[in-house]
This record gives C-alpha cells, sequence and structure tokens, in this order.
C-alpha cells in the first residue's frame, strides 16, 4: 500500500525540521495520522524524533521540559484534545514559568460527524469539544496559543511555534490542529522544504558592558547574587570566571532554581544576601526573578544591576527588581564580555587580593560551620533532614544530578547538598507534581549521569507517579527517588502557625489540611520491578542510599522512604 502524505505527516516533517528529537505524547484517538507517520518513518530509515508515549499529560510534558533543561534542545508534545490539554496545563505553566521553549499540539474537529465519510467519533460532540476553541484553555499559561488553518498552513504553523518558543523569552507554544486537517492529503515542499534558522542570540549593548565595568571599577563593596545563572553550562562557567577576575562574593538565593556556582569554591558566600545588605555599593543580580522581599525592599546604599536574558518574566504578576541598569542579553556572553571590559579599568590589583583573602577566610568559617551542624544532625532521631543531605554528599558520586520538589526543606538543601559541576540541581518550578518527569526527562538527556530525586511525601502524591514508574521501566531510565517523608504537609501547617501562632489550632492541637495518610511508599517499588526501602534509623541511611544507588545502576529505579523529623 502506497503512503499518501497527509497532515499528520505534515506535523512529523515539521519537528524534523525544527531538530526536535523526541516528541512525548499521552495518546489521543485523534493521533492515528501522527502514528502512521511514525510507522512511515522506521519503515523508510529516515532520521527523525523519537515518540515517547506516557501515561499521564503532565508526564509528557514535563520529560520534555526536563530534557530541553539538561540539553538546550527545543521537544514537541501531543496532547489529546480538550480534556488531555486541561491535563497537561500544569505541566505547560512550569514550564512557562522557567522559560523552557516547547511546542505543544492538541486535536480538535470542526465537523463533529457532519463530515460524509469521516467520523471523528461521537465524544467529540459529547465532551471533548471546548466552545471557542482549545487555545481558551492555555493562553494564560503559555507563550503562545494558535490554531492551524488547514491542511495548506499547519506544516508551516508548526515550524512557526516552535520558532516563537525558542526565542526570548523562550516558553511554550499551543498548536491546535484539526482532525479534518490531520486526514487531508499533504504536499510536502518542494525541494525538502528551508533550513529552519537556530533562534538568534541576542547580545547586550557594548555601552551598557562598558558602564557596568565603570561601576565595578569604583566600588568597594561588590556583591554577586544569583538565582539561575546555572542554567546553563557556559553560564556558570562564565560567572566563575568573572567572580575569580575580581574577586567577587557570589551569594545564591535561599531557593536557587540551578547549581549555579562551585560550592567548594572560596568566593561562594553561602545565600545570605543580608550579610552584605548595608555594606554593598553594588549588588551585580543575575538572573533572579525575585531578588528581595518584600519587593519593594533593597540594599540601601548600592547600586542593583540586573543582568538576564529576559529581565522582566511574563509569567510573573508582580515583579519588582529595583534595578538601576539592566544588561540584557546571552547571560554567558554578557558575563564574558563584562569579565574582558573590567581588565581594562586599572583595577587596584592588591585591593582585589586583600578581597580575595577575606572572602577565603569567611568561607572557610562557613564550611566549618556547616561540618559542625552536620555532625550533631547526625545523632538526631528521627532523621534530621540536614543528616540526609550529608549522607547524600558522602555516597553519591560526582557528577549527580539532583531534582528538587521537596519545598519544605529546599532551604536546606541548598545549605548542605554539596556540587562543585554545572548541572548539578533543577528545581521543579510552578505548582508541585513535577519533580518525577523532569527527573526522568534529564535522565534521557543525561543516561551517563546518576539522577536523584528529593521529593517531599506530600509532593510525592502529586506526581503521577505511577506513569513515571512505567516510564522509567519502558524507557529505561533508570533513577532514584528519596521521599523527606515527615508525614504531614508541614508548609500548610507552617503557614497556619505564621498567621495564627496564638490560635486555636494551637491550643488545642488541632490542624486541618496537614495531615497526610500515605500509602507505603516504598511497596509501590514493587509493581514497576524497582527496589523499594524504608529508612528510620540515621545509621542505616548512607547503607541504604548506596543500595538505592546500586539498583539503578543494575537498571532499575529505586525509592527510598526516609521518615523524617
Amino acid at each position: 500500500m502506497k503512503h499518501v502524505s497527509d497532515g499528520g505527516e505534515a506535523i512529523v516533517e515539521a519537528f524534523r525540521k525544527l531538530e526536535v528529537d523526541y516528541i512525548l505524547s499521552s495518546p489521543g484517538t485523534e493521533w492515528a495520522p501522527v502514528w502512521e507517520a511514525m510507522a512511515n518513518q522506521i519503515k523508510e530509515g529516515k532520521n527523525g524524533p523519537r515518540l515517547l508515549d506516557c501515561w499521564h499529560e503532565t508526564l509528557a510534558v514535563d520529560i520534555a521540559a526536563g530534557y530541553t533543561l539538561a540539553t538546550g534542545r527545543m521537544q514537541g508534545v501531543l496532547l489529546h484534545a480538550g480534556s488531555g490539554l486541561l491535563q497537561g496545563a500544569m505541566g505547560i505553566h512550569a514550564a512557562w514559568v522557567a522559560s523552557v521553549p516547547m511546542v505543544v499540539i492538541s486535536g480538535e474537529t470542526t465537523t463533529y460527524g457532519e463530515q460524509p465519510g469521516f467520523d471523528p467519533g461521537a465524544q467529540w460532540i459529547n465532551n471533548l469539544s471546548i466552545p471557542g476553541s482549545t487555545t481558551r484553555l492555555v493562553e494564560p499559561v503559555c507563550k503562545f496559543a494558535s490554531h492551524s488553518g488547514g491542511r495548506y498552513t499547519v506544516y508551516e504553523s508548526v515550524i512557526r511555534s516552535g520558532e516563537i518558543a525558542q526565542r526570548v523569552p523562550q516558553g511554550p507554544t499551543y498548536l491546535s490542529v484539526t482532525t479534518e486537517t490531520l486526514m487531508e492529503e499533504w504536499t510536502p515542499p518542494a525541494n525538502g522544504g528551508r533550513t529552519v534558522p537556530p533562534a538568534p542570540r541576542m547580545l547586550t549593548a557594548p555601552e551598557d558592558i562598558e558602564k557596568l565595568a565603570a561601576q565595578i571599577a569604583r566600588a568597594k563593596h561588590p556583591v554577586v547574587y544569583t538565582e539561575s545563572a546555572g542554567r546553563e553550562s557556559e553560564s556558570f562557567d562564565a560567572l566563575v570566571a568573572l567572580c575569580e577576575e575580581l574577586a567577587l562574593p557570589l551569594i545564591e538565593k535561599p531557593g536557587a532554581s540551578y547549581a549555579n556556582f562551585p560550592k567548594d569554591h572560596p568566593l561562594h558566600q553561602g545565600h545570605n544576601i543580608k550579610q552584605y545588605w548595608d555594606e554593598t555599593d553594588l549588588a551585580i543580580v543575575v538572573r533572579v526573578r525575585a531578588p528581595w522581599y518584600p519587593p519593594s525592599d533593597r540594599p540601601p546604599n548600592a547600586v542593583i544591576a540586573v543582568i538576564d536574558d529576559n529581565a522582566h518574566n511574563e509569567a510573573m504578576t508582580y515583579q519588582s527588581l529595583q534595578a538601576d541598569m539592566y544588561l540584557e542579553g546571552n547571560v554567558a556572553q554578557t558575563l564574558r564580555d563584562l569579565t574582558e571590559a573590567v581588565k581594562g579599568k586599572g583595577i587596584d590589583a592588591a585591593a582585589i587580593e586583600t578581597r580575595r583573602e577575606i572572602l577565603t577566610a569567611s568561607h572557610n568559617a562557613l564550611v566549618e560551620k556547616k561540618k559542625a551542624q552536620r555532625i550533631e544532625a547526625r545523632q538526631k532521631t528521627p532523621i534530621d533532614p540536614l543528616w540526609l543531605c550529608e549522607a547524600l554528599n558522602n555516597v553519591m558520586p560526582d557528577g549527580v544530578i539532583y531534582i528538587d520538589e521537596v519545598t519544605t526543606h529546599t532551604g536546606l538543601l541548598r545549605e548542605h547538598l554539596d556540587w562543585n559541576r554545572p548541572q548539578s540541581l533543577f528545581t521543579r518550578q510552578g505548582g508541585l507534581g513535577q519533580g518525577l518527569g523532569l527527573s526522568l526527562g534529564i535522565k534521557l538527556a543525561k543516561p551517563d549521569r546518576p539522577v536523584v530525586t528529593l521529593i517531599g511525601d506530600g509532593a510525592f502524591l502529586y506526581n503521577p507517579a505511577l506513569g513515571a514508574l512505567g516510564a522509567a521501566r519502558d524507557f529505561s531510565l533508570p533513577t532514584l527517588t528519596v521521599i523527606f517523608n515527615n508525614k504531614k504537609y508541614a508548609a500548610m501547617q507552617g503557614m497556619h502557625l505564621q498567621m495564627y501562632p496564638d490560635g486555636t489550632a494551637v491550643d488545642t492541637d488541632t490542624y486541618h489540611g496537614t495531615h497526610i495518610n500515605a500509602p507505603e511508599f516504598a511497596k509501590v517499588a514493587d509493581a514497576f520491578g524497582a527496589y523499594g526501602e524504608q529508612v528510620t534509623n540515621p545509621e542505616d541511611l548512607e547503607a541504604a542510599l548506596a543500595r538505592g544507588l546500586q539498583a539503578t545502576k543494575e537498571g532499575k529505579s529505586a525509592i527510598l522512604d526516609v521518615v523524617v523529623g
């Protein structure tokens, strides 16, 4: 039987042109044309994206996001009609918050079974059709939402969505393609079509570089503050080079989204910007969405210079950076250009070396303080989350990648988890329920590096855990999941106590919205041939982590349920 190109072939060919590696999908009945195109790709031995089917829509979106975060390469996502799109909307929103490009496509119908010779199924008229188009469902949580006009435009519409997604500010785009279009005959572009150019790299204006370089030369007490400079390896390295050139103290935001700087570097000064609050005369803010809290706050005597590829985040309702100057452009290149620019400013070398000595002493004192805290934590029962961090430091090999979805202990993780390499930490952004999918996407991109998901018991239950375990097994993506199990929604209780410190709930020990009557997490692993273990004794923790890590080396995922105080 001769293969006839149709709308499904157009979508797959467009993804080829966009150099997409994977199409992540949660199957819907409208996608038979794409499945046929994928079968044809295999039959003809064509290069092109691989289709991975997931059991949950948010999982598909999150795997795509994780892969992109680890590689920098945009991926495609196929979801089912209105209901599937709504299920995936949490992941789409998280990608929008995190500035992760992707192309999300779902189907719709325009004929509802009235077209002779074409039956989309009664489900469309009964429960899948969305008045006013499916774009209405995701417009608030993505960068761009549109629909294809038909067979003559579907191919270029997918490419356009991909081009928009990859331009600053990056983010997910959505395209609605009708089932009728998917089934219509499509003529491929002549001569294979155009080569899609990469998104341009936006560069900071040279005069802005020079202005900040001069400001640095004048500063007596500069400080660098970052949340997400380390998203890419090249910006991680460029930040290190800038700080080393000038002996600049580096502070990471307590909830930093990525590993931004080597923890063992003498210029790393922890996570408390307040220690420099009054004395700093120049704060260089590198990719921080909300540097000050409350937002109206700022170092009182400092010039605030913001370095970001997109300083004003459209996904945030309210954002106040308190900036005196902006350097907007590719962050890695901006940092490199700034490092070169300061070399010609005649900065006092002796002053730099004096600052380096002071910062080294401060760093060493911070390290010793942490050592003492970790020794004390080891003795506590139930297991202290701080000791869990130290046990991870002791057991996990160089090159481990952590994904953080613990919520309550995020600040603790930043303080006490050690890393010295770029792309060692990724954080769930947006709502809870993203961590397991992100981990799988990152493992898909980095199969040779161990991937460890650090997650709260409440957060684990928000995730499509069964789908994630199934994907880990089916796609050979073994990861280690460590559950910080305090058997409650601690964040909920904390906010209650903050608002009503002397309230009735405190007097009567009657709290609502906090209790979790969870399953035995370790036993969930059994259904998927994974390794599961519960840990309650702090003396058993390191050995249990080693067993979980060994399971992943043998190709099995692992769940460690660690009961913490």
